[in-house]
C-alpha cells in the first residue's frame, strides 16, 4: 500500500510543477460584468496529504495483522448525496476490502437533518463499532453523537468538525479556515486585487461553510475588493441556482462568485453561461462536482477548491477499525504525529487541492490510479 501512496504523490507533485495560462473562456452575450481579462497565470496546486494518511494506514494495517477483525462493521454517514461523495464510497469500499471488515456507506436524501439523526440512531441500536461523520447540523448531531460515545461507539467528524461533545471527537479532512483562504487568493489574483464579490453557500450555520467563509473574507482583507452579498440555500440545488441568478441580476458589476459546498458551483456555473458573463464574472468553487470540472474545462469556472473525500472514506475505516480492535491508546498512539490543532479541533488534514484547467488533467489521473469512477 506504501506504494500505491507514493505513487500517488508523484502524480499529484508533478501538478506543482505546472504553471499554465488557465485560458478563461471569452464566450457568452453581452453580460453587464467587468471585462477584465482574466490574469496571466491561474497556476493549480495540490497539497492533498495522501503520504502521511497512508504511513498511518499502513501502520494500522500492520497492527491489526492476525487479528480477527470479520465482525467489525462501521459506517460513513454523510450530509447530502452528491457527486462529492462517490470519492468517498470509493475510499470506503477499498479499505473495507483490504482489511476485510464489513463498511456500510449512508446519507439522508436531499440533506435532510430528521433522516440523518435517524440513521445514527439506528447506527447505535445496532452497535456498530463506530461512524464517520459529516453532519448536516453538527449542533444537532451532537446529542446522537454523546449517546454513542456512552455506548462505546467510536464517532471521527469527516468533513465539518463536531465541536462541543462530550468527548472530543478527531476530524478527519479539509482545514476549512485554511481552505477558505485559498478561495480568497485565487480570487484576489483573478480580480487583480478589486471588485465586487459575492458569496452562495450551503448554509451559515454549518461549520465548514462558516469556516472557509470567513478564511475567504480574511484572505481579501487589505484587498480593494468587497463582498457585496452572501446567500444561504439550505442544501437545496435549486435555490442554489436562484441565488446565483439573484447574485448576477442585483449586483451588475460583480466580478467574481465564491460557490461554497460542492453543488453550489455547478449552480453558478450555469448561472454565469446563461448570462453571458462566462470568462467576465470569476467563479472559484469548492468541490470537483462532475458539472463543476466540465465548466473548468469551459472556462466558465476558473478553479476548484478540493478536499480529499477518497481519504475520509478510505482512512475513516482504518481508524474506525484500529479503534475497536487496538484500542484508543494504541490508536492515539500512531496517529499523534501527524495530529494538529486546528482552531481548538484536533485535526488529521487530508490536506487542500487548487485545481484550474493548468492541472485538471494530472488530478484527474490521480483520482483514476485512486479506483474513484471517472467524472
Amino acid at each position: 500500500m506504501r506504494q500505491r501512496y507514493r505513487r500517488t504523490a508523484i502524480a499529484m507533485t508533478a501538478a506543482l510543477a505546472v504553471v499554465m495560462a488557465a485560458g478563461c473562456s471569452k464566450s457568452g452575450g453581452d453580460g453587464a460584468g467587468p471585462a477584465a481579462a482574466p490574469p496571466a497565470d491561474l497556476p493549480g496546486s495540490i497539497t492533498f496529504n495522501d503520504d502521511d494518511l497512508g504511513k498511518i494506514a499502513a501502520e494500522i494495517k500492520t497492527q491489526v495483522a492476525g487479528k480477527n477483525l470479520a465482525d467489525v462493521r462501521v459506517a460513513m454517514v454523510i450530509n447530502n448525496p452528491s457527486a462529492f461523495w462517490r470519492e468517498g464510497e470509493a475510499g470506503l469500499d477499498n479499505a473495507a476490502k483490504e482489511l476485510g471488515v464489513k463498511a456500510e456507506f449512508q446519507g439522508p436524501q436531499g440533506g435532510d437533518l430528521t433522516r440523518q439523526l435517524s440513521i445514527l440512531d439506528t447506527l447505535r441500536a445496532q452497535k456498530v463499532a463506530g461512524y464517520t461523520l459529516s453532519a448536516v447540523d453538527p449542533a444537532a448531531a451532537r446529542a446522537p453523537v454523546d449517546a454513542a460515545i456512552s455506548a462505546g461507539i467510536d464517532v471521527v467528524a469527516i468533513d465539518s468538525p463536531l465541536p462541543g461533545t462530550r468527548e472530543p471527537v478527531l476530524y478527519l479532512g479539509t482545514p476549512n479556515f485554511e481552505a477558505g483562504q485559498q478561495a480568497g487568493e485565487a480570487m484576489k489574483k483573478l480580480l487583480g486585487g478589486k471588485g465586487e464579490v459575492a458569496i452562495l453557500t450551503g448554509s451559515l450555520t454549518a461549520t465548514n461553510a462558516t469556516q472557509r467563509i470567513a478564511g475567504f473574507q480574511k484572505a481579501l482583507e487589505g484587498s480593494e475588493i468587497k463582498v457585496v452579498q452572501t446567500l444561504a440555500d439550505d442544501a437545496d440545488p435549486a435555490k442554489a441556482l436562484s441565488n446565483a441568478q439573484t447574485a448576477l441580476q442585483a449586483n451588475p458589476g460583480l466580478g467574481g462568485i465564491y460557490a461554497v459546498w460542492s453543488y453550489v458551483g455547478p449552480a453558478v456555473g450555469q448561472a454565469v453561461q446563461a448570462a453571458g458573463k462566462a470568462g467576465k464574472v470569476f467563479v472559484v468553487a469548492d468541490d470537483a462536482e462532475p458539472k463543476t470540472v466540465q465548466f473548468v474545462k469551459d472556462g466558465v469556472i476558473q478553479a476548484m477548491i478540493l478536499q480529499r473525500p477518497y481519504q475520509q472514506g478510505y482512512l475513516g475505516v482504518y481508524l474506525l477499525t484500529a479503534l475497536k480492535v487496538l484500542g484508543p491508546e494504541a490508536t492515539n498512539k500512531i496517529i499523534e504525529p501527524y495530529v494538529t490543532d486546528n482552531d481548538g479541533v484536533r485535526t488529521l488534514s487530508s490536506g487542500i487541492g487548487l485545481v484550474t484547467r493548468s492541472n485538471l488533467e494530472q488530478f484527474q489521473a490521480g483520482l483514476t490510479e485512486l479506483g474513484v469512477p471517472a467524472q
